[in-house]
């Protein structure tokens, strides 16, 4: 049953993960100085329709949701959520070959302790 649940949360983060690197991408495009004359919103919205990474990211976002639901139903509330936290491991390293941010020993060692326990939740 955990092995379900473990497969479901790897998938539910992955397409997560894919979401919000979709929007951060989307995000770095965004000029907020552009909407002057013009409520901010509006200038959101054109933009909106004008990036396909951000239908793509929150395409992915359902889809990890639907993962989610699946999950949730498949084991224990504390060790699924726990679980999710591999979504931090999938950011890092998707921000570092994907954005091209920076892995540093901080970020690095914070990522090996959250992994730990990672580890540690599966197996209880």
């Amino acid at each position: 049953m955990m092995n379900k649940a473990l497969i479901l949360v790897l998938c539910a983060e992955f397409w997560m993960t894919l979401g919000q690197v979709c929007f951060k991408k989307s995000a770095n495009r965004l000029n907020t100085e552009k909407a002057a004359g013009r409520p901010w919103i509006l200038h959101l919205l054109g933009y909106v329709a004008q990036y396909p990474s951000l239908w793509i990211g929150a395409l992915a976002m359902l889809i990890g949701l639907l993962f989610w639901f699946a999950a949730l139903s498949s084991g224990e509330l504390s060790r699924i959520y726990q679980l999710g936290s591999i979504q931090y491991i999938f950011a890092l390293f998707a921000a570092h070959f994907f954005l091209n941010e920076k892995i540093n020993t901080t970020k690095l060692i914070g990522t090996l302790l959250i992994t730990l326990g990672i580890i540690l939740t599966a197996i209880s």
